[in-house]
């Protein structure tokens, strides 16, 4: 796609070259009245296209109006068209899509209304390629559709060609190169049928860049090389020349540095044939490039060195921002010749460039998937509208012939049980394929939520043990107890995992028996019970244990009654908020004059809900299996206590209201046939997340270190904030919140430079944090990096649309944490140093999504509309932006490293700059207008900011 809008304006720009003195004219006299309409309406029309060239959206959108307004006061329809079409190219300037749409609709309108369908059909071919360029691809697909069936009534395949052509530079865009390739065939076949030889030669080159992108290197090649050969033949230089410059980099990457010095002697031929003095510098920046790295092949090193370097100068010269190609090949060029330090500097920024472009393909692929799926939800929509029509047609047309014809009577009868029974069957089908459908989502839960619970204390585990390496090498030992406490407690939790699966796994073979031994039971649950009291009370809940009796004599499995208990109480207090209540009741029961043991387990939580009460036992079942869950867990410890329950013979119920509290009764059957053991003692693996006291939060970094950066964690597991803070210490201040609301909360409120946030958490998770601070103007620049056990390609690319930075998978270690740390610190001194050399006045010129970069530019803006008043300030400036003083100082302080009051004196002193080298006024006269009171401090703060005093650049200019 990109060598095709090369193509259009190469072309473009020549005819464009050959009428510059009309053009001129015309944009000189517009206003002219005495000036026949259509000459006022082609300079109008020449006029907008001359603001977009040099991106004077609002002067364009002026124009536009006014020429709207005179085509509506002349009558004209076609020149009123013409003003709607390029109004909707300046609302798409402006970013403002739907207003642009509803524009060019208002032309399409019109269009109709005159009844010309190939002023209809070229104004949708038009709004497609609007589209293309920018990116509302859905958009684009289906007008382009259109247009294409209009131009093929009308028997224009040029036109016919180029929309299907567009079609598969819009596949070609979001990396679907295999349905790409279908489209320009179609392109090529419709532009031989009509014998058109410029679409014919296009159409070759479009198949030679889509099989390029898809690997078929020889193929690309051969359709590469029957484009250069027919746009020779009809004259097309710039056409042979975008062919030329491909098959150049496809030898070069190939190693064949023979034949791509031959198309490059052959590119510098073609190139002279059509190229202007404006343009040259582009075609010798790639003849350089080419060289450099055909040279590098020839292991001519230092004449390489040279010509990357001549490359460099005509990037810098024009301000051009460096591809990954020149700084790839300056990295390894200055390697070679061991030039180590420039080497490293050149791939620190290859490295920078290339995650811009992983980035970028990564929401390539966002793109895709979003594409696509509105495809098929049109293409469903259409299908249901077509069935729908049938459907009331087919009913009509029974009712018109009922009478006439008892055969057809019986005929449709027969049709419509065939239907009944295909609706039934198939509504079986349905319901069976949501079924499987349900139990492998649940299944992809349960395994989700597994990998998170193993990765958690891994995370931990493998963590702290490389932290305490570290410090015996460095004979440190503070801290070594809390260190292994920590270990140890998520080496049991990890254990507990494994054997409830292991439990879980022998359960469903049927390999697991009951190891039985008859005992008193009372005593061994009473003291299993009570051994979780320091546990509910590190909660604040009450937990209270009451047996009826004191003695039962029965045969029982002491682990697996254990493990049954343990999993109900620890779900109690998981699910009970601080300040609730739990009970245990133990009592003996009779049912059919049969004895049971009978525990009730009884608490005050959160509840259940009736649909999903029936559920709650099922093995892949999870009652919160979203990112956002409030507890940690696997979803299995209810199915495991369930199972184990069948297993003793015995039957479990729940009773529950939501926000009342839960009701679990056990009964095991009393059975005296084992052998007899005086005492059994409960070892219970007791696994209470720490994240569930919300209150709860890891020491907080000492005010001492607030020259440090700070660094945001959000995290709900408290050993694993704990380990991040560690390993920050030294390097960085921290805060830390234990759920995503409260991280929003304290991200607003602090604007850190830094954010580590996990994703599966309580209130909010980490994808809905990502997206609200980066919708936020107060915290959009804020690098985020997401830190989770979810690290398949679907999270990560969930975490990227969100607007994630990085994105690191649970465990990981400390220098994968900083390095991660290091390159946003590095993407940050870019973007520093890129506002340092362009410019304020330049960075208003720019038009990137950068959301830092844009927040620059509307601070520099407000800051220009009141630059002549002396009083205003940081409080001025914070208001204007709604946002606060100390939010506007941390976030300035962020992107440019300067202080409000300096980063609004550094605004005035650059347009006093620039007033000083484009006006003739005094000295005195530029710092009263760019709000300084006195010319002496002017002339001082001059000096500081550019090192020269402002009486320099005006003796330099007289």
């Amino acid at each position: 796609m990109k060598l095709f809008f090369a193509i259009i304006f190469f072309v473009l720009s020549l005819s464009n070259s050959f009428a510059q003195k009309e053009k001129d004219a015309l944009l000189k006299n517009w206003h002219n009245i005495k000036l026949h309409d259509s000459t006022r309406f082609n300079a109008m029309i020449k006029l907008v296209e001359n603001y977009y060239l040099y991106k004077k959206t609002d002067s364009a959108f002026v124009l536009c109006n006014k020429m709207l307004e005179l085509a509506k006061h002349k009558k004209n329809t076609t020149y009123q068209i013409e003003a709607h079409t390029l109004l909707a190219q300046t609302y798409f300037e402006k970013e403002q899509n739907a207003k642009a749409t509803q524009s060019y609709n208002q032309g399409l309108n019109l269009a109709l209304k005159t009844k010309d369908t190939i002023l209809y059909a070229t104004k949708l071919k038009e709004l497609g390629f609007l589209y293309v360029d920018y990116e509302e691809y859905t958009n684009a697909f289906n007008t382009l559709q259109k247009s294409q069936q209009l131009f093929k009534q009308l028997g224009d395949g040029l036109n016919e060609g180029w929309s299907v052509a567009y079609q598969g530079f819009i596949y070609a865009t979001l990396g679907d190169y295999k349905e790409a390739e279908k489209y320009h065939l179609e392109h090529l076949r419709l532009s031989k049928k009509y014998n058109i030889k410029r679409s014919i030669s296009g159409a070759y080159g479009n198949l030679g860049s889509v099989y390029n992108r898809m690997g078929d290197i020889q193929k690309s090649i051969t359709y590469w090389k029957e484009g250069i050969r027919r746009s020779k033949e009809i004259g097309l230089p710039e056409y042979a020349s975008v062919g030329t410059g491909n098959l150049i980099n496809i030898y070069i990457n190939q190693g064949q540095y023979a034949e791509a010095k031959k198309y490059l002697e052959e590119y510098k031929t073609v190139t002279k044939q059509f190229s202007t003095p404006k343009y040259s510098r582009n075609f010798l920046m790639d003849i350089h490039l080419w060289q450099c790295q055909i040279d590098y092949g020839l292991k001519k090193y230092a004449k390489a060195l040279k010509e990357c370097e001549d490359c460099l100068k005509i990037h810098n010269k024009n301000n051009w921002e460096l591809d990954t190609d020149l700084l790839y090949s300056l990295y390894q060029i200055n390697k070679k010749l061991n030039r180590n330090a420039k080497a490293l500097a050149y791939f620190e920024k290859y490295q920078i460039e290339i995650d811009d472009k992983k980035e970028n393909e990564a929401r390539a692929e966002i793109q895709n998937i979003i594409f696509n799926n509105q495809l098929v939800s049109d293409s469903i929509a259409q299908a249901q509208e077509k069935e729908l029509l049938n459907a009331t047609y087919q009913e009509g047309l029974r009712k018109k012939n009922r009478e006439k014809n008892l055969f057809l009577a019986i005929g449709i009868l027969v049709l419509l049980t065939a239907i009944a029974y295909f609706i039934i069957s198939k509504k079986y089908a349905n319901k069976e394929r949501k079924r499987l459908k349900e139990i492998n989502q649940l299944k992809n839960a349960l395994f989700t939520n597994i990998t998170h619970e193993f990765r958690t204390p891994l995370t931990v585990i493998k963590g702290m043990t490389e932290t305490l390496k570290t410090n015996f090498n460095n004979k440190q030992t503070e801290n070594v107890e809390n260190s292994l406490e920590l270990i140890e407690r998520n080496s049991n939790n990890l254990l507990h995992l494994v054997n409830e699966m292991l439990d879980l796994a022998k359960l469903e073979s049927g390999n697991m028996t009951l190891d039985l031994v008859q005992s008193n039971v009372i005593p061994f649950l009473k003291y299993l019970c009570e051994s979780f009291t320091s546990y509910a009370e590190d909660h604040n809940i009450n937990l209270t244990i009451y047996a009826e009796i004191d003695e039962l004599i029965m045969d029982f499995d002491g682990n697996k009654l254990t493990s049954v208990v343990s999993n109900l109480i620890s779900n109690a207090i998981k699910f009970t908020p601080e300040h609730g209540k739990i009970i245990v009741h133990i009592n003996q029961v009779f049912q059919n004059k049969q004895p049971y043991l009978c525990i009730k387990v009884k608490d005050t939580g959160i509840g259940i809900s009736k649909d999903k009460l029936f559920t709650i036992f099922n093995r892949f079942y999870q009652a919160d299996a979203t990112t956002k869950r409030a507890h940690e867990g696997t979803g299995i410890g209810l199915a495991l206590t369930k199972e184990l329950v069948d297993l003793m013979h015995g039957k479990i119920k729940v009773e529950s209201k939501v926000n009342k509290g839960s009701e679990f009764c056990i009964t095991i059957p009393v059975t005296t046939n084992a052998k007899k053991v005086n005492t059994i003692t409960s070892n219970p693996l007791i696994t209470v997340p720490k994240a569930n006291i919300t209150t709860n939060q890891i020491e907080q970094t000492p005010e001492t270190d607030s020259q440090l950066p700070l660094v945001l964690i959000i995290e709900d597991n408290l050993d694993v904030a704990h380990y991040l803070k560690t390993c920050l210490t030294n390097t960085h201040k921290t805060i830390h919140a234990v759920n995503g609301q409260q991280g929003i909360d304290m991200a607003l409120e602090a604007i850190p430079d830094v954010i580590i946030c996990d994703v599966m958490m309580p209130k909010k998770d980490g994808f809905e944090v990502c997206k609200t601070l980066k919708t936020d103007n107060r915290t959009d620049h804020i690098p985020i990096i997401i830190l989770t056990a979810k690290a398949t390609t679907d999270d990560r690319l969930k975490g990227l649309s969100c607007g994630a930075d990085a994105y690191l998978a649970k465990p990981f270690n400390k220098e994968e944490l900083f390095t991660r740390l290091n390159q946003l610190v590095a993407l940050r001194k870019t973007l520093i140093e890129k506002i340092e050399d362009d410019g304020f006045f330049n960075i208003l010129k720019k038009r990137k999504k950068d959301p830092k970069l844009q927040f620059v530019q509307k601070a520099v803006k407000l800051i220009h509309q009141d630059i002549s008043n002396s009083n205003f300030g940081s409080e001025d400036l914070a208001k204007k932006l709604f946002i606060s003083e100390s939010q506007l100082y941390r976030k300035l302080k962020a992107i440019t490293e300067k202080s409000t009051a300096v980063f609004i004196r550094s605004v005035r002193l650059q347009h006093a700059k620039d007033l000083l080298a484009t006006s003739d006024k005094t000295i005195s006269e530029i710092a009263y207008e760019v709000g300084f009171n006195n010319p002496s401090w002017f002339s001082r703060a001059f000096k500081d900011e550019f090192g020269h005093s402002p009486s320099a650049i005006s003796s330099h200019l007289k």
